[in-house]
């Protein structure tokens, strides 16, 4: 997985990490020609900027929850970091809860900006047991990262890492996405205009850091 860091001060690792997984068929450079590490520098965090590639076969062969854990999370603590945020666009958003359905007690936060929500399968079988308190997956021994993702939404208990997410209205996936927000605390998510792109994606980083930005300080 290869990750771009970008940080305030050359040579320092300040505590705080956000890590963000790339879109489908987006780049960690993307990330940079939208202006994502400028919009967090324009508030004045020093918080370190971790953009990272992402490829659909490893969420769909599971190995994404090991890449990132090498790529991301090990390299953090090796820096001396430990407060850690993930978070992703539409897929690696998707990813970044796999994770945390694995390794939650590793980060302090997730940052879901237009989370691609699963496929239609699984949020039919969330439909079909009457919701997610209901819903009981069986996931096999070795791994099913949507599942996974949404069994931990719906179960995580008191201590996990604060989930917030941000999505468009004109969202494709906007449905499913609603459905990530309802099992959420009340003001963990905020729904704004736009549709499934990079200009509505900048927006709601942007608007992510307004709300957020003392939780990264």
């Amino acid at each position: 997985m290869r990750t771009i860091i970008d940080s305030a001060q050359a040579g320092a690792s300040p505590p705080v990490v956000v890590a963000l997984l790339a879109a489908t068929f987006s780049e960690p450079e993307d990330f940079l020609r939208q202006g994502f590490p400028q919009a967090l520098r324009a508030r004045g965090l020093a918080t370190e900027l971790v953009m990272a590639e992402l490829r659909a076969s490893w969420v769909a062969d599971g190995s994404i929850v090991e890449r990132i854990e090498a790529a991301i999370m090990a390299p953090a603590r090796e820096r001396g970091q430990t407060r850690i945020w993930l978070g992703g666009i539409s897929l690696g958003a998707l990813a970044a809860l796999g994770y945390a359905a694995r390794h939650g007690a590793a980060l302090e936060g997730l940052a879901l900006i237009s989370p691609y929500p699963a496929t239609r399968m699984v949020l039919d079988e969330v439909d079909a047991a009457g919701g997610l308190a209901n819903w009981d997956p069986e996931i096999p021994e070795s791994g099913d990262v949507e599942r996974e993702a949404w069994r931990w939404l719906a179960r995580r208990g008191p201590g996990a890492p604060s989930v917030h997410c941000y999505f468009a209205s004109g969202d494709r996936f906007a449905e499913g996405q609603r459905r990530i927000a309802d099992a959420l605390p009340k003001g963990a998510a905020r729904e704004l205009p736009g549709g499934h792109d990079w200009a509505a994606w900048r927006a709601l980083w942007d608007a992510f850091l307004a709300d957020r930005g003392a939780m990264l300080q």
